[in-house]
């Protein structure tokens, strides 16, 4: 299990750094709706290496399925 929480932590890491650099390059501010996207979509970069890591779990179980027959 520590295999996939360093892919998680890894991929989060990554994923914030690029929405940091990105939301800084690419944002004036000031806006109310513009707040509530990049909050949207703060939470859609947290929640994307969770579902990296589940792939990577679901891969390698499939593996080990496969080496089993």
């Amino acid at each position: 299990m520590k295999k996939y929480g360093a892919i998680f932590i890894i991929t989060i890491f990554i994923c914030v750094a690029l929405y940091g650099v990105f939301g800084f390059l690419f944002g004036n501010g000031g806006d109310i709706a513009e707040d509530a996207i990049k909050t949207f979509g703060l939470i859609i970069v947290v929640l994307l290496p969770f579902l990296i890591a589940q792939m990577f779990y679901v891969i390698d179980l499939l593996k080990k399925n496969n080496e089993k027959k």
